[in-house]
């Protein structure tokens, strides 16, 4: 009688790590995606990976790389530190609109890396404020006409630290461009219900100070 319970309670075991091991192959690297979700203390979006199809270009491009935390935070860093400036003029931001170097947190991110001729890593940015706008944002890149103040991007070149080509959507009803090429592939979801962990938080500016650009 012992030895039964023995072999039960091995085969229990065994069958509870089999189990579990069942379960770990339905939760999904970062790797396999094509874009990873990125949080700092004053930014929220999403980075597409070097393979994700875009019909974005920047000039003299050669090439595309995928960020990094590092190269997101330093990003981020540029364009905050910068964007009042460029935003100077207030382009497209009047009356109801808002003025985009005000609300900086309130943008939805969406990050895209190019490498140019020189070598250079450059980061297309593209901010929206518009709460509907969410489960695209992490699906595919969003291009819209209209919307003034909560639509724009900007262009950060990581190597020269160059902050430019800030466009600012017009003032109108909101619409959105239909992409000029298809998504990059994507890896189907499993059936499986459990909640794949994939937000990576960068980790600038912990110090209040460094918040005020």
């Amino acid at each position: 009688m012992k030895r039964i319970l023995f072999f039960a309670t091995i085969l229990s075991i065994f069958g509870a790590r089999y189990a579990v091991l069942q379960a770990q192959d339905f939760i999904v690297p970062e790797e396999v995606w094509y874009h990873t979700e990125v949080m700092g203390s004053n930014y929220h979006g999403y980075v597409f990976n070097k393979e994700w199809d875009v019909d974005i270009l920047v000039e003299n491009q050669d090439g595309r790389f995928t960020p990094d935390d590092i190269d997101i935070a330093k990003a981020e860093k540029l364009m905050q530190k910068k964007l009042a400036y460029l935003n100077r003029n207030h382009e497209n931001q009047e009356g109801m609109c808002p003025i985009i170097d005000e609300h900086i947190r309130k943008y939805t991110r969406q990050y895209v890396g190019f490498t140019d001729i020189n070598g250079a890593k450059i980061i297309w940015i593209n901010c929206v404020w518009d709460d509907k706008m969410q489960k695209q944002l992490s699906q595919d890149i969003v291009r819209t006409s209209g919307g003034c103040g909560h639509y724009w991007s900007i262009k950060v070149n990581l190597d020269t630290e160059k902050v430019y080509g800030l466009e600012v959507n017009e003032s109108g009803d909101v619409k959105y461009i239909p992409r000029n090429k298809k998504p990059g592939p994507r890896i189907s979801k499993p059936k499986n219900s459990h909640k794949v962990q994939r937000i990576r938080k960068t980790g600038i500016m912990h110090d209040p100070n460094e918040v005020t650009f």
